[in-house]
């Protein structure tokens, strides 16, 4: 029998997911950088807050500390470093495909809400320690090291990337006709 605690707990589940979805949309409508860097730290915080009501409370601090924050400063010292101009937007592919990108993640969110409720995840690790810093370290350094390798990796070689590409100006040839 679903009491109003209940209620109310997924009525605040389905507010954030809403919000992190909103927020997920303005990452990719808006055409300033800056602004968009600040919808995905939304999204993060969002996602944090859904970690804790979902009693992985390791997670959400991890996710505050890292993403919303350690990588989100990294992102927003890229941005600012390449100038942060805003974009013209246009009718082209990319924006057709981005159309069809967030109507396929809303057909998917409608199927998940369709889906009804779901068993709780099954494995090696307790049901107690789910979301614990010990059943993270687990999971992450035992069955998931090599990609967690490789994106800790990507996310190197993308800011110096950035970084070498903002460094060099890439002035027009001059002419050596006289």
């Amino acid at each position: 029998m679903a009491t109003v605690f209940d209620f109310t707990r997924d009525a605040v589940i389905f507010v954030v997911g809403v919000t992190a979805v909103l927020a997920s949309l303005g990452v990719i409508i808006c055409s300033s950088p800056i602004y968009s860097a600040l919808y995905l730290i939304g999204h993060m915080i969002c996602l944090a807050l859904l970690f804790l009501l979902y009693n992985a409370e390791f997670l959400a601090v991890v996710q505050i500390i890292v993403y919303a924050g350690a990588v989100m400063i990294l992102f927003l010292f890229i941005i600012a470093l390449l100038g942060g101009k805003k974009e013209v937007q246009e009718n082209s592919f990319h924006r057709s495909m981005a159309i069809a990108f967030v109507f396929t993640l809303l057909g998917e969110l409608y199927l998940s809400a369709t889906v009804g409720p779901t068993k709780q995840v099954e494995g090696e690790v307790p049901v107690e320690m789910f979301g614990t810093a010990k059943a993270v370290g687990l999971e992450l350094f035992s069955k998931h090291l090599v990609a967690f390798e490789l994106a800790s990796g990507l996310l190197l070689v993308a800011a110096v990337g950035v970084i070498c590409l903002a460094k060099f100006s890439f002035a027009p040839l001059r002419r050596r006709a006289r």
